[in-house]
């Protein structure tokens, strides 16, 4: 066990006042814990408003305490920086790490990407190019989910753009990174600067020649309220190279590697890549075929039924494949992929719309909605409705709007079109070809929902509509509503 190390007795009473803090003022204390000698507690000698942390294995955080793990021996360079009213001030200290501890290597998530211990060659990953999907880019910060909302690449669309015959090899040991060009690239149009011999890639953007170093590594912080972020170190990249070397990890499995990144020169758009291990045939595994999409014509919902006796309330059914956007009417393949979000957004699965005999639409949020950045709130998620009060998203709080309802015909299913300031269904930002980057919504806007199931068995029904919101056609937003009534 490492010794309680005392780098400075001294500890500070919090204070506001104009002096900077000192360099010893931001020195700090570490143990080890009882779990293992390369887990330590690090505690800051004094107290300050604000103190960050850079621990040297890839991870920061702030707080008076942090604890690091470091499952490798090595040295590793701690600093610690405080601040007050007067400014801030840093102190560095290189704690030594003796053994290497081969139980904090053995997780979950790190023997996914390397292939484990018994792994001594690593495990090679390369772009799942002969999907559909496999590149793309959407919005930053992420509207819809963590999906390329805006555009995704056909299968083998970027072809002799330098980037489907790289390999990209993650050992354990060491946590090395071993990045294989075959001589270029394929990068952004805006690094081209940075890249000498850049070219046109002939299918958007560049191809670039480069030679990676050898002494890549990676390292992986998982932060508590979010996905793992992945780092290659000293030159290195991953697929696209859009001047960062960090990338969200939205989704890992044995068989696939599903990365985020935000493009440095354009910080509004996040980019997508899909990678697989080298060798293996993501078509082996085919998804399952979607269920048939009911022909134009078949659907037999009336406007009757949308309004029952004079006024009807609906709700989304509160289960999974209620809520979600895919590349089809109907599916959520994008987002939320099958997943029951009723509990994780209960503030959204609460609304009520009621539809009247007289063409009024009623929005009710229950009190509170699902916020995000367009409508101008502070911070995204299930808040109270009020939040939306002097926002440009105020438009979109409860209220009364017209409807019309189209009936469906031998070669289309039935319409439900609401229209006013702020009048939607279900998702606010959604509109016909388009979603609101930033709110107030458009005035008197008009928006039409297809009705494209209707299910109606001993006096349980559902309805399922669904939004195109692509100009070409390719991204649809699909609800499942119930009755109010139904529980």
């Amino acid at each position: 066990m490492l010794a309680l190390f005392l780098v400075a007795a001294c500890v500070e009473e919090y204070t506001l006042d104009a002096t900077p803090p000192t360099v010893e003022e931001a020195q700090f204390e570490f143990e080890s814990t009882a779990e293992s000698d390369n887990i330590l507690n690090f505690r800051a000698n004094g107290d300050f408003f604000m103190m960050n942390w850079d621990l040297g294995n890839g991870s920061q955080g702030s707080g008076k305490t942090i604890v690091g793990t470091y499952p490798l021996a090595g040295e590793y360079t701690v600093r610690l920086t405080v601040f007050n009213a007067g400014g801030s001030a840093t102190y560095s200290e290189v704690i030594t790490i003796e053994r290497t501890d081969p139980v904090l290597l053995d997780k979950p998530l790190y023997n996914m990407l390397t292939g484990g211990p018994t792994a001594t060659e690593g495990k090679t990953w390369v772009l799942d190019s002969a999907r559909a999907g496999h590149f793309g880019v959407g919005p930053n910060p992420s509207q819809a989910g963590d999906f390329p909302e805006w555009y995704q690449a056909q299968a083998n669309e970027k072809a002799g753009g330098g980037m489907y015959d790289d390999r990209y090899t993650f050992l354990l040991a060491n946590f090395g990174f071993i990045m294989q060009t075959n001589g270029d690239v394929y990068i952004n149009a805006a690094q081209g600067p940075n890249f000498p011999g850049a070219t046109d890639s002939g299918v958007g953007d560049l191809r670039a020649p480069y030679t990676p170093p050898s002494t890549l590594s990676w390292s992986i912080v998982e932060p508590a309220d979010g996905d793992p972020l992945l780092t290659i170190a000293n030159g290195g990249f991953i697929g696209y190279y859009a001047g960062g070397r960090t990338y969200q990890i939205v989704n890992i499995t044995e068989n696939e590697l599903f990365l985020r990144f935000v493009d440095q020169a354009n910080e509004a758009l996040a980019w997508y890549i899909r990678l697989i291990p080298a060798g293996y045939d993501s078509g082996g595994e085919p998804e399952p075929e979607p269920e048939p999409e009911p022909e134009p014509g078949d659907v037999n919902f009336t406007l009757a039924d949308l309004i029952g006796d004079g006024a009807k309330t609906w709700k989304l059914k509160p289960a999974a494949g209620a809520f979600g956007v895919g590349p089809n009417p109907g599916s959520d393949e994008w987002y939320p992929g099958g997943a029951d979000l009723s509990t994780e957004r209960a503030c959204l699965f609460n609304d009520l719309f009621t539809f009247t005999e007289d063409g009024d639409m009623v929005y009710d949020a229950q009190g509170d909605i699902f916020g995000e950045a367009y409508m101008g709130v502070a911070t995204e998620g299930c808040q109270a409705e009020s939040s939306l009060e002097g926002l440009v998203g105020a438009a979109w709080a409860s209220g009364s709007h017209e409807f019309s309802f189209a009936p469906g015909s031998g070669a289309t299913n039935p319409t439900i079109t609401v229209t006013g300031t702020g009048a939607f269904l279900v998702l606010p930002k959604a509109y016909n070809g388009g979603e609101y980057a930033a709110g107030p919504p458009e005035d008197d806007k008009s928006v039409t929902y297809e009705v494209i199931d209707y299910v109606n068995e001993n006096g349980n029904e559902e309805v399922t509509i669904t939004i195109n919101i692509s100009p070409d056609g390719g991204i649809f937003w699909s609800f499942v509503l119930v009755p109010a009534d139904n529980g």
